[in-house]
């Protein structure tokens, strides 16, 4: 009875401390992505959907980054209010082992490596993709058409110029449209009294009345070839091709695997592949092995103890961990060899400093 009431105290502890971390932790991290994605949107035009749409697909890629560092932060944070209220040195007294004031702490770590665990290797590389797909849909797209007469229009291949444009019916006139050749050379020229002008998302319409189309002979570039219309109907895309390239964090862990396994692929890309995938996992188990670390430093805090030497110490964990796991992606993208181990680098000093500081702690 005393251990489940023990635990879900410490847990709602936990819990609290390690929601009010994210929630900072989310919101700085996201402001630099938001500030980037409403940049964009003011660049091409996009509609709020379009932002709001590449926001939450950002969103598990943020959390994936923040929650580790968040449920570290979080442990010290708890651990140390307990002891600064005396509770560590009560629940000792009153016969609680570490093991049994951990396993809650622990129970909480399995949970979040769990959950990123399966976002890392699956949920987050399928956002990420999305967001990629709608960024190259928003760079596809002719910036953002304000149409203004007397004023020429780039269209991409198209340059338009209204004298006079009536924006209730949508009818302009004294049209004229130019065509370039990839030389700067005019390659299509046309010119209409009046028509009309109907603007979408990814075309203009024009309905052309009374003009003429000039263009260059294919054959013989020195002639135009002239016609006269009475009507003439034409549509001008606001898309443009923009072709990307696949990169590895839209690619979900299995997909990597079944690449490296069917495809032939550089040495230079399958190093990168293998690292990807130690990261994902490294970063999703790190809860677990931060823990075992945080602890016995929490556990050695006495009562006059406050907050502020557990946010010293969370930032100094923090560091030395991101630190060595950059290290070693930079030796696993180096040599063939460490590209599944290198990455683990963290991991395997966290394991050790762990046992140390259990070991010390212990031996008091």
């Amino acid at each position: 009875m005393r251990i489940g009431i023990f635990t879900r105290y410490i847990a709602k502890s936990l819990l609290t401390f390690f929601v009010g971390v994210l929630g900072i932790l989310t919101f700085v991290i996201f402001m630099n992505h938001f500030i980037r994605v409403l940049d964009m949107a003011m660049t091409y035009g996009t509609s709020f959907g379009w932002i709001v749409s590449s926001l939450l697909n950002i969103l598990p890629d943020v959390f994936c980054l923040s929650a580790p560092m968040a449920f570290q932060i979080a442990i010290l944070l708890t651990l140390t209010n307990m002891s600064e209220h005396g509770e560590l040195i009560a629940l000792r007294a009153a016969g609680f082992s570490f093991k049994e004031i951990v396993r809650p702490l622990l129970f909480c770590a399995v949970i979040l490596s769990v959950i990123l665990v399966t976002m890392s290797n699956w949920l987050t590389p399928r956002s990420y993709k999305q967001f990629l797909n709608r960024r190259n849909e928003a760079r596809s797209k002719i910036t953002k058409v304000n149409l203004e007469p007397k004023t020429f229009l780039n269209l991409g291949e198209w340059d338009l110029y209204l004298e006079n444009l009536d924006e209730d019916t949508d009818v302009a006139s004294q049209i004229h449209l130019i065509k370039k050749e990839d030389s700067g050379a005019l390659s299509t020229k046309v010119n209409a009294a009046t028509g009309k002008v109907i603007l979408s998302d990814t075309a203009i319409g024009l309905q052309l009345q009374d003009g003429q189309m000039q263009r260059l002979d294919a054959k013989d570039p020195s002639s135009i070839i002239a016609a006269n219309f009475d009507e003439y109907t034409m549509s001008i895309s606001l898309l443009k091709a923009h072709a990307r390239r696949l990169r590895v964090g839209e690619m979900s862990t299995t997909k990597l695997l079944r690449r490296m396994r069917e495809m032939p692929l550089s040495e230079e890309t399958v190093k990168e592949y293998r690292t990807e995938i130690s990261m994902r996992n490294v970063l999703a188990l790190s809860p677990i092995i931060l823990l075992f670390v945080s602890c016995p430093i929490g556990f050695s805090f006495g009562k006059r103890t406050n907050k502020g030497w557990g946010m010293l110490f969370s930032v100094i964990i923090i560091f030395t961990f991101y630190l060595l796991m950059t290290l070693g992606i930079s030796l696993g993208k180096k040599y063939g060899w460490l590209s599944y181990t290198g990455p683990w680098l963290p991991i395997l000093a966290g394991v050790g400093a762990a046992k140390y500081l259990w070991k010390k702690r212990l031996n008091i």
